[in-house]
């Protein structure tokens, strides 16, 4: 049934509402409506309402138990204001001091709307500097923004003070430092590096009357440590002979040269946001991989070469670049939304723009629509109509101004080229319940069928790249960025970017680089051995829940979120060039 929301903001009573028609279900929540009208409107402010006939209406409740009927009119009020907005402002600058600028891309980027229009809609026409001063919470210096504690006025924060929480937090006190940043980060949203000015090696080695930094990439508190040693010294002699001399790490990873049991190789993680784990891979392929020892004259040569690295990230992956994008996409996203005739539930936006994983000249984005009342099923038979019908309208409702270049109709979806900046995908799926639901259905069909569910597994897609940690990442970039570099005599013989994706997280499981030049260089390894690698990943699906056929293939290179995938299958990709390129080239010339 279709009906009619007027929304408004509390902040402008006096303004009129923005009006406009939504289909529901009698069976969709309050909550569920009220989620479909914030994704599609992006909405920042958490708190929102519903009222029919000025009466909020439950989260709870569903449509047809509270009175929605067809041609009913409903009030969508957001509670934007100013103190909701400071909050979220707060929450950005918990790690570390920003400038205006930088706080605003990065609000943009946790939001997905400008701090512009953030500021319009509780209310405020004027500057974005102007409204950070007025505030108390703030402390607005030559442009750059502090947030004022409680406590004090100016309450600096301490990375050391957060390193020692999040250690003591741990299971023993101590942690890989790959693992420690990629929780620093999860936490504040900014690198350790980029508040110590260093990297998180050379910053945890110079506190040394708080941690303790081994050569296995290990920091551990400082008196976790002490008292170890203590626990050490005082137990039985015949204990203490079989423990390691002090300052021999019997695991260093350049002395992992013995091949690893096959059962030992099964619960190998990143972190405990359940990253991808091997189930299977020749040892001869995973030992060459282990980073060799650099002596001491090799320290500083290394880290001149693992700046080179980031030197050359910097200008391939800039913060304007992928503001540029981020705008562009979430413009063609709203604009897309507005002109369909479509009941539309919820929007995944992926490609590499939404997984962020972007380079400047191959920039890619995949917005799937998920639809409400469209069959789970025969998606070969209604989606090439539905098609035709959406390319029509978009064709007529496309302005000039977003610089799309026409829309081009594929056989499972739509292409826009916008502002020559990025092409987009627009793909579109039925809603289902679940992950095993899609899963479930994809058993169920042709291997032609399962092709047209795959982009309902979007956003386990896109979670699964965006959850890893910053330095896999720029791995990945990088190694877009060698691809572009050389000449594919064709497309089969081109990696693909999930390709690409997928080597970088695996690699990093199994080698946990030292540095930048190390992850590329671990990747390259797997790249030149790339014909013999079996890997299946176990976060959504186990081994035995792979598609049969797949398992006889070689390379194997398992989609991580959809069984029926091989990303290496040798029907679509020759894998021989990228593996010659890789063990005859240099990354750098």
């Amino acid at each position: 049934m279709k009906v009619q929301i007027n929304m408004k903001f509390a902040s402008k009573i006096e303004a009129s509402p923005t009006t406009f028609s939504l289909t529901v279900s009698p069976a969709d929540t309050v909550l569920a409506i009220k989620e479909r009208i914030a994704s599609a409107h992006m909405i920042a402010f958490p708190d929102q309402d519903l009222l029919l006939n000025g009466e909020v209406l439950a989260d709870e409740q569903k449509a047809c138990d509270c009175g929605v009927k067809e041609g009913l009119s409903l009030d969508f009020v957001v509670k934007a204001s100013e103190g909701s907005l400071v909050k979220q402002l707060a929450e950005l600058l918990q790690a570390r001091d920003l400038s205006c600028d930088e706080l605003g891309l990065l609000y943009c980027y946790k939001n997905g709307i400008s701090v512009k229009q953030a500021l319009l809609a509780v209310g405020h026409e004027g500057k974005f500097e102007e409204f950070m001063k007025q505030q108390k919470a703030f402390l607005i210096e030559n442009g750059r923004a502090t947030l004022v504690r409680e406590d004090t006025k100016m309450k600096p924060f301490s990375a050391v003070e957060e390193v020692k929480k999040i250690l003591a937090a741990s299971d023993n006190g101590s942690m890989d430092i790959t693992s420690l940043c990629s929780r620093f980060v999860q936490k504040f949203n900014v690198s350790i590096s980029s508040i110590a000015g260093m990297k998180p090696a050379e910053f945890l080695a110079s506190e040394k009357d708080l941690f303790v930094v081994t050569g296995r990439g290990l920091v551990t508190l400082k008196s976790v440590h002490d008292a170890q040693r203590h626990a050490q010294r005082d137990a039985p002699c015949e204990v203490q002979r079989e423990r390691a001399p002090l300052g021999i790490q019997r695991d260093a990873p350049w002395r992992k040269e013995v091949p690893v049991p096959s059962q030992q190789r099964q619960a190998v993680t990143v972190d405990e946001a359940k990253q991808p784990v091997q189930n299977g891979v020749a040892p001869s392929v995973v030992n060459k991989l282990a980073p060799s020892k650099p002596d001491a004259q090799g320290d500083s040569q290394q880290e001149a070469d693992g700046q080179e690295y980031l030197d050359l990230h910097n200008k391939i992956s800039g913060r304007s670049f992928n503001s540029k994008v981020a705008q562009a996409l979430n413009t063609i996203v709203d604009t897309v939304s507005e002109a369909m005739f479509l009941n539309i539930d919820h929007v995944v936006k992926g490609g590499s723009v939404g997984k962020g994983t972007a380079i400047a000249g191959v920039t890619d984005a995949q917005v799937v629509f998920f639809l409400n009342g469209m069959p789970n099923i025969s998606q070969s038979k209604w989606l090439p109509a539905l098609l035709k019908s959406v390319a029509s309208v978009l064709s007529e409702n496309l302005s000039a101004e977003l610089g799309c270049g026409g829309v081009r109709l594929t056989d499972d979806s739509l292409q826009l080229r916008v502002k020559d900046l990025v092409t987009v995908d627009l793909r579109f799926s039925p809603v289902f319940e679940n992950y095993s639901d899609i899963v479930q259905t994809m058993s169920g069909q042709t291997p032609e069928g399962r092709r047209y569910c795959d982009a309902s597994l979007a956003k386990e897609k896109v979670q699964f790249i965006a959850k890893q940690p910053g330095q896999v990442k720029i791995t990945m970039r990088l190694l877009k960025w060698w691809r572009e570099q050389q000449e594919w005599s064709c497309a089969l013989r081109r990696p693909s970017d999930e390709l690409l994706e997928l080597m970088a997280i695996y690699s990093a499981v199994q080698t946990k680089p030292i540095d930048q030049r190390a992850a590329v260089a671990n990747v390259m390894s797997l790249l030149a051995r790339f014909d013999e690698l079996r890997i299946v990943w176990s976060n959504y699906y186990g081994t035995q829940d792979v598609w049969s056929p797949l398992l006889k293939q070689r390379p194997l290179l398992m989609d991580p979120v959809n069984p029926y995938i091989n990303v290496a299958d040798p029907q679509l990709f020759d894998s021989c060039e990228l593996v010659a390129l890789a063990r005859s080239t240099h990354f750098f010339w």
